[in-house]
């Protein structure tokens, strides 16, 4: 990006927008957005563009400076004079920097490293001062992608197939917490393994019995949801509002969509200043008055997010609904013929995340009679809570006082 200046009001300032002088730069960025978007890791994006001899930022001419290759040739362990290269760092620095979305930016410390961070107005409201690479909104959704635990698009690296419950961070290990890979055994055996085996001898199970099993629960749980009922309304009422964000089904669910990401990145921005000040990062009467003001801020739009959300929920509540043809899949909701038959490894994964946080996988043995667990018995589901029972317990957890 390039700095222009421009008048607004009585004042001068300076505004970044795409360099057009140098439009394979910003065509580097915009591809970089849309591999992130496609469930690419930073580090797979780096590598790519390594391979592919694409030159990295701090080679470009008015950045390679000689006091700033200097510099650089300081801070390196190796005396081996070797090029700037892209890295997963300059991925998840530059996708995250808000100037990219048409964001204002500030610095602010996270542990012992410095991040940049929208800048906002005293209402908590975000500057948007820049002409971005990307439109705000889109910038926004990207963080809260690549912010959630889980990732529905997730792709595996090198050749590896993508798997239904592993991959994206959806499946864990019932004894250590650890996320559960993919693996094969010597009779070709597809399987889920932990893959963080030490201490506990390791933990798989079939991957075909784990995915049969967490589908049909799923389904079944779907179709036999009971409309007069008033918590399966409700459940279904949300699944259904998950799904049109999904899909993006309307205008007001789009405005909902741009509301609920703001929401999210200011929610993570307070809980990042909450952790900053448990770890003493602020410090004084000075720096806890800076503390209160910047809180106040995040407070006061997150108030705004919330209450537009709730407006917006009302107006679409009625007309949103999940597909009728889901209540009714046919006799085997995982046979020809099915939804889930159609859809691939991916598309099953958005189905899935609508319903549930995650997937627990237990021991495969009795630990006393060393008897086999069914499947049934060893696979936890995780089902989303209703929001309003989140909200109840997020109440819970607050601090009396800021």
């Amino acid at each position: 990006m390039r700095a222009v200046r421009e008048k607004i009001g009585n004042l001068v300032v300076s505004v970044l927008e795409p360099d057009e002088d140098n439009p394979e730069h910003v065509e580097i960025v915009e591809r970089m957005v849309e591999m992130s978007f496609a469930g690419i890791s930073d580090n797979k994006i780096a590598t790519t563009l390594e391979s592919e001899d694409v030159p990295a930022p701090g080679e470009a001419e008015r950045r390679a400076t000689d006091k700033r290759l200097q510099a650089i040739k300081k801070r390196r362990v190796s005396t081996e004079d070797s090029p700037i290269r892209w890295r997963a760092q300059t991925v998840r620095w530059i996708l995250s920097h808000p100037a990219v979305g048409g964001f204002a930016s500030e610095r602010v410390k996270r542990g012992k490293a410095y991040v940049n961070v929208i800048a906002r107005d005293e209402g908590g409201a975000p500057l948007t001062p820049h002409r971005g690479v990307v439109e705000g909104a889109r910038w926004l959704e990207l963080q809260e992608r690549r912010s959630k635990r889980t990732k529905v698009n997730r792709q595996p690296g090198g050749e590896a197939t993508p798997t239904l419950l592993s991959g994206w961070r959806f499946t864990t290990c019932g004894i250590c917490s650890g996320s559960m890979g993919q693996s094969k055994n010597n009779g070709g055996q597809d399987y889920y393994m932990c893959a963080n085996p030490k201490g506990h001898g390791g933990l798989s199970i079939k991957r075909k019995d784990a995915d049969d099993h967490v589908a049909r629960c799923v389904w079944a749980r779907l179709t036999g949801a009971d409309p007069d009922d008033e918590e399966d309304r409700e459940w279904l009422a949300q699944a259904a509002l998950r799904f049109a964000l999904q899909r993006d089904l309307s205008a007001a669910q789009e405005e909902r969509r741009d509301t609920e990401t703001h929401l999210e990145h200011v929610r993570n921005s307070i809980a990042e200043l909450q952790e900053d000040r448990k770890a003493g990062l602020y410090r004084g009467r000075d720096e806890l008055a800076t503390w209160r003001a910047t809180m106040a801020q995040y407070r006061s739009f997150e108030d705004q997010c919330s209450a537009r959300l709730e407006d917006l929920d009302e107006q679409t509540a009625a007309a949103i609904q999940v597909p009728s043809e889901w209540h009714e899949p046919g006799e085997d909701p995982l046979g020809p013929g099915s939804p889930w038959a159609a859809w691939d490894v991916f598309r099953r994964r958005e189905f899935l995340d609508l319903f549930l946080e995650g997937v627990s996988v237990g021991p495969g043995r009795d630990l006393e009679t060393r008897k086999f667990i069914a499947v049934e018995d060893r696979v936890t589901l995780s089902w989303r809570r209703l929001e309003s029972d989140d909200d109840q317990e997020d109440d819970e957890e607050a601090p009396a006082a800021l």
